[in-house]
């Protein structure tokens, strides 16, 4: 079944009105919607005003507008005005990376986690190419030996593939070759083999930090696995269709200490 989304920060409080508007923009197309407060774990079906109104965004939330049915390409274009009135949409003409960016400095000044680090490969990777692209994308003033790094992570898949859920792997590894934590994002559209029994993987993080890490700097890496888990962030992230959109979701998970 078709599915679009429309990820965005919120920019002011949903109002009743707007929840009105969208309830009556939806019953327009065969289509269901979903809108997903990622901030707060929460999500509403746009027909039912009330839940809808239980999830309500407020200012500074990270939401997603989930559109599935046979209408979803139509109404996601006539949508698209209704969440730009909102907020910030993550994808669009500008692709708003300076929001997530800023949070994730304030909160977890130095991890690593740039826009310049979340990418996409259209064209057919395997399991060793797609870790040496991962590596390829940490900042080289962090990075004291690419090759070092790359073969802990070859090591560490050997002894079990790191996918943490169907279409989501995220190969991971402490190391003396990183001076800092940081994080990596590839998207393969085309599905690449990963060794597990979950099947391909289509959405790839590596996390790496440094070995001397102490405990209480390495805990946002545990608890973005954790939201990642769950059933919000992870499958908001599977469905994210942009760069600002996964980055923004990432950094959700990582300054989010929401625990299972």
């Amino acid at each position: 079944m078709p599915r679009r989304e429309l990820t965005f920060y919120c920019h002011r409080p949903l109002t009743i009105p707007q929840a009105r508007q969208l309830r009556r923009l939806g019953g327009m197309f065969r289509a269901r919607l979903c809108l997903i407060n990622l901030s707060r774990r929460q999500q509403g079906d746009p027909a039912q005003l009330l839940a809808l109104l239980s999830a309500a965004a407020r200012q500074g939330d990270l939401c997603q507008l989930v559109i599935e049915g046979a209408d979803a390409e139509l109404a996601h274009m006539v949508l698209t005005s209704w969440v730009t009135e909102l907020g910030h949409l993550l994808g669009g003409k500008r692709p708003g990376f300076a929001q997530a960016q800023s949070r994730l400095e304030r909160a977890l000044p130095g991890y690593r986690l740039t826009p310049a680090m979340v990418s996409e490969r259209p064209d057919p990777l395997t399991k060793e190419q797609a870790l040496a692209h991962l590596v390829g994308r940490l900042p080289a003033d962090i990075l004291t030996d690419p090759e070092q790094l790359l073969r802990q992570l070859q090591e560490r898949e050997q002894i079990s593939p790191t996918l943490i859920r169907a279409g989501l792997a995220m190969p991971h590894v402490l190391s003396e070759a990183v001076q800092a934590p940081a994080l990596t994002l590839l998207q393969s559209p085309l599905g690449l083999e990963w060794g597990s029994p979950l099947g391909p993987v289509n959405t790839l993080i590596l996390m790496a930090a440094p070995r001397a890490l102490p405990p209480e700097r390495l805990r946002p890496l545990p608890i973005l696995v954790q939201n990642l888990l769950g059933e919000t962030l992870g499958p908001a992230l599977l469905r994210a269709s942009s760069a600002s959109a996964r980055h923004a979701i990432l950094v959700e998970g990582l300054t989010t200490w929401v625990t299972l």
